[in-house]
């Protein structure tokens, strides 16, 4: 009576036996067709996904270098407007400064008015014109100093030119380039004949020294 041998198979026996079995459906051409296809289509979706990351890594950076480029022109834009409105309040502050002084010189000058405008000489009664005198003349002083002082401050306005020039004075000219190139020439045709009398007297000199 034969026996069964009933021992386990070796599983690397049981794969070559699945191998043989399914030899020839592996093998098949539309088995082929299918793992080619299948491998196609996962090379496809590799290279779609490697295009998709380049592109968002290409967007990425751009992003980063128009937000870089973004935020430099703000604060460049940023910077020369806040050192527009701290000169324009600078100036501004300035300005505000000499009008208040130039409100202080007219209400003084308005006070001297007032003063000079109630001393009337012409109705002085001639026995008492040296008294009125004596009483006129400081006010009528302090009011020219006051005058002339203020006038000769007035350089120190850079927003205006009314405390330049005294009133009925005419302001001096500005000296350019054009008057400088002026006032040059007439200087040069104005001595050029004493020039010329220098030039021909060397001349004559060195001709009568000359052996």
């Amino acid at each position: 009576m034969p026996t069964v041998d009933h021992r386990p198979q070796s599983p690397y026996r049981q794969m070559e036996l699945s191998a043989h079995a399914a030899e020839g459906e592996m093998l098949s051409p539309e088995r082929v067709r299918e793992q080619v296809e299948k491998l196609r289509m996962q090379a496809e979706l590799f290279e779609q996904q490697r295009q998709q990351s380049e592109s968002q890594s290409r967007e990425l950076e751009q992003s980063t270098l128009r937000k870089a480029r973004f935020n430099a022109d703000l604060n460049e834009l940023g910077m020369k407007i806040h050192n527009a409105v701290r000169r324009i309040e600078r100036e501004l502050e300035s300005m505000s400064k000499e009008q208040q002084e130039l409100e202080h010189v007219c209400e003084c000058f308005n006070h001297h008015l007032q003063i000079l405008s109630t001393l009337q000489p012409q109705m002085w009664p001639p026995e008492g014109v040296s008294e009125r005198m004596r009483e006129a003349l400081p006010k009528l002083d302090l009011a020219e100093n006051d005058f002339s002082e203020a006038y000769a401050l007035g350089h120190k306005y850079h927003h205006t030119d009314i405390m330049r020039t005294k009133p009925g004075e005419s302001a001096p000219e500005r000296l350019t380039w054009a008057r400088l190139k002026e006032e040059m020439t007439k200087g040069f045709f104005y001595h050029l004949p004493l020039f010329l009398l220098i030039l021909i007297s060397w001349v004559i000199y060195v001709l009568i020294t000359t052996p």
